[in-house]
């Protein structure tokens, strides 16, 4: 049974119930019907001996001249009747069987009695007339008994197998019509795979069980294919990024292992190519970030954007000390909202570190958090290089730099920029960049304020 698919199995146990309640339907059908037919037939004879003793009684002056006739007044055969007198003796017979016993003092009087014997079944009764005591025996085989059993074990052996014929047809028609969507399903899925995982079940028209295995099933597929896809990306973008300062170091190496060099030079090429190990790491830190997706929903917490503003631009003074660019801070209006406030001091500082590296000398970048048409604002504005229309479209794609601005003397990577978008998207807000060559750009990150505050 292990090995049976479980369409078969349920066939196999189908026909074993069926089987056993209708051997158990047969079963009680007969035993029901026997102790009914039995019952009938003893009702007849009490009927018939009451009948015969009151012609007794009535002609008792003649009672030898009274005719035991029943058997075609009541249609009732076969019948055997036999009268005996108090000494046991047969006053009146109609070829009552010789085998069956003659009982006189153990009848109770006036009550009719019952005996039971392999052939026969006898009806009894004790009564008075002519200042003595009778016996009536009125006695019948078991042929109708034997008759109707018998007629009713055929039609048993008959019908039984025809009904479980229908019982197993229906049964199968059953089992086969409830696993067909099943079946489909698999049949389905055994065609995806990782080339095919965009894919999807028919959906069911029903919104029964399959209805909603095939819609989880779905789903799943929707969960996998973002997770292969996010690994395919992360694949990619690894190898794409990574290829570049990894064939740098190899340069730096085989030209620094050609001839014997001085340790300035040996400590030109180990600064150089620490500098690129500096970029894969930071390449790697950030595809990792990207790749995750991890359900953040339920570790919320209030956030108050001026300390996050305040945080982020406390550790950015240095490197914008080293740029000769001035921050300047300017909080209008203080709010908090539900978020993470780490990867929010990331997206702010991201934005914070372009806008004064892109700056020119001795100009100042502006933060500011304020309210307007009921949303809350973090903006950051610089006087610096400005980006291209036609390049703000591209912004926060990975990997993606301006001839102008993003380059590897910034030491980014190409990734900061989408970054902010997953962080933002993340806290249901938006960005919005306005910038203007060799004027500057602003970037704002606009969060929707809830209605009760």
């Amino acid at each position: 049974m292990s090995k049976l698919s479980i369409k078969r199995k349920l066939l196999v146990y189908n026909i074993l119930i069926q089987t056993f309640i209708l051997i158990i339907l047969s079963l009680s059908i007969y035993k029901t019907l026997h102790i009914s037919t039995l019952d009938k037939m003893e009702t007849s004879l009490k009927v018939i001996v009451l009948d015969i003793v009151d012609d007794l009684i009535k002609h008792q002056d003649e009672f030898l001249s009274v005719d035991f006739d029943e058997e075609k007044e009541y249609k009732f055969k076969p019948l055997y009747i036999r009268l005996i007198n108090d000494k046991e003796e047969i006053e009146k017979s109609t070829k009552f069987p010789k085998d069956l016993p003659i009982s006189f003092h153990e009848i109770e009087k006036d009550a009719i009695h019952f005996e039971k014997f392999e052939s026969f079944i006898v009806g009894e009764i004790k009564f008075s007339m002519l200042n003595k005591d009778f016996v009536l025996q009125v006695a019948t085989d078991y042929k109708i008994l034997n008759e109707t059993m018998q007629n009713l074990f055929y039609i048993l052996i008959f019908i039984i197998p025809i009904i479980l014929i229908f019982s197993i047809s229906g049964g199968y028609f059953l089992v086969y019509k409830s696993f067909k969507p099943v079946e489909d399903i698999l049949t389905n899925l055994k065609e995806i795979n990782s080339s095919t995982l965009s894919r999807r079940l028919s959906p069911a028209q029903s919104l029964d069980e399959i209805g909603m295995l095939t819609k989880e099933i779905n789903s799943l597929l929707q969960r996998l294919e973002i997770s292969f896809e996010k690994i395919n990306q992360f694949s990619s973008d690894a190898s794409h990024e990574l290829k570049t300062p990894l064939t740098i170091i190899r340069g730096e190496i085989e030209i620094a292992l050609r001839k014997d060099r001085t340790s300035q030079e040996y400590k030109k090429s180990l600064q150089s190519c620490l500098d690129e190990v500096m970029i894969i790491q930071q390449t790697i830190d950030d595809l990792l970030f990207l790749a995750k997706n991890e359900d953040l929903a339920n570790n919320l917490e209030d956030v108050y954007i001026d300390e996050v503003t305040f945080e982020a631009v406390k550790e950015l003074k240095p490197f914008a000390k080293i740029r000769e660019i001035e921050i300047k801070s300017q909080i209008d209006d203080v709010f908090q909202i539900k978020g993470f406030s780490k990867l929010l001091k990331i997206a702010v500082k991201n934005i914070l570190k372009n806008a004064i590296t892109y700056s020119y000398k001795n100009s100042s970048v502006l933060i500011k958090n304020y309210i307007e048409n009921k949303n809350y604002i973090i903006s950051i504005e610089d006087k610096g290089i400005g980006i291209s229309k036609k390049e703000q479209k591209k912004i926060f794609e990975k990997f993606y730099r301006t001839d102008k601005s993003r380059n590897k003397e910034s030491g980014g990577t190409g990734l900061g920029m989408a970054i902010v978008e997953k962080i933002i998207k993340l806290h249901n807000a938006k960005i919005e960049l306005i910038s203007e060559e060799k004027k500057g750009t602003t970037v704002k990150f606009i969060f929707k304020r809830k209605i009760n505050e």
